[in-house]
């Protein structure tokens, strides 16, 4: 078995709606010869624009903070830290776009309130 994603994925409006870099959960490179060099000197020009500082928004999260993003389309990270004899606890959970939407859907009803659900990517549309 093999599975292989683009790093960046167009839709057919060649809107970008999934960005993945992951590279110590990549596999080999299962491309042509002739695009092995493009493709790595593309990729490392990737990876130094991640580490530009003007690309990036860092903050330390404070007990009881709660970060909310669409993991497909926002790519995130986290620096190393020394827990200093203290605890980290970080627990993460993932819902499916359509259980979203669905759900701000009926809290819209429910409360009377009527506001335009915008596309948030992962191939929805409308």
């Amino acid at each position: 078995m093999r599975f292989q994603r683009p790093h960046i994925q167009l839709n057919h409006r060649e809107e970008i709606v999934a960005a993945t870099w992951a590279p110590a959960f990549e596999g080999p490179l299962l491309v042509d010869h002739k695009l092995v060099e493009p493709y790595f000197e593309s990729y490392k020009q990737f990876n130094i624009l991640l580490k530009e500082p003007k690309y990036m928004i860092e903050f330390r999260l404070q007990p009881g903070d709660l970060v909310i993003f669409n993991n497909r389309r926002m790519l995130h990270g986290r620096r190393s830290f020394d827990l200093n004899g203290g605890r980290r606890h970080l627990q993460g959970c993932y819902v499916h776009i359509d259980e979203f939407k669905s759900r701000v859907a009926i809290l819209q009803k429910e409360m009377g309130r009527k506001m335009e659900l915008l596309p948030v990517g992962n191939q929805c549309w409308s």
